[in-house]
């Protein structure tokens, strides 16, 4: 055998070793993959927690808001009560919510301020808010 061919030898089974470690996704060992599709909004929903120590930020009104919409997008099929009102209610909190969130990242990025009545009703996208109303969200089929 040549050294080229023992090197290269050694080398793949290297690559392999390394590759069978390194080569996948890590999340999947932890999280189910089931739920691997609601980190996103989970992990916004955290960031933007900790961003609120003392007021409801713009960013984090952003951040809820995408999440709280990507989720819906998500989920539209996979629900037994789409079409109902409690769907319709959720559908338009999200709509409104969007809104809110486009209006706060122009404001952060043009370095304006917003009105009082502008942050008071922000509180409605706040991480916990929304947070809770994820959790509702999907156990609502499970309450009736």
């Amino acid at each position: 055998m040549s050294i080229e061919l023992i090197i290269s030898q050694i080398a793949y089974g290297i690559y392999n070793f390394i590759n069978r470690i390194l080569g996948f996704p890590w999340i999947s060992v932890v999280v189910p993959s089931s739920y691997i599709q609601y980190l996103a909004p989970i992990s916004l929903i955290i960031a933007g927690s900790l961003a609120e120590r003392h007021y409801v930020g713009r960013i984090p009104i952003f951040t809820n808001t995408i999440a709280l919409n990507i989720l819906f997008y998500y989920s539209q099929s996979n629900f037994s009560y789409f079409d109902t009102f409690f769907l319709s209610v959720f559908e338009w909190y999200a709509n409104i919510g969007l809104i809110m969130g486009i209006i706060a990242v122009i404001s952060y990025t043009l370095h304006g301020k917003r009105s009082k009545t502008y942050y008071t009703i922000a509180w409605a996208y706040s991480s916990i808010v929304v947070g809770l109303l994820m959790a509702i969200f999907y156990t609502y089929p499970y309450l009736s």
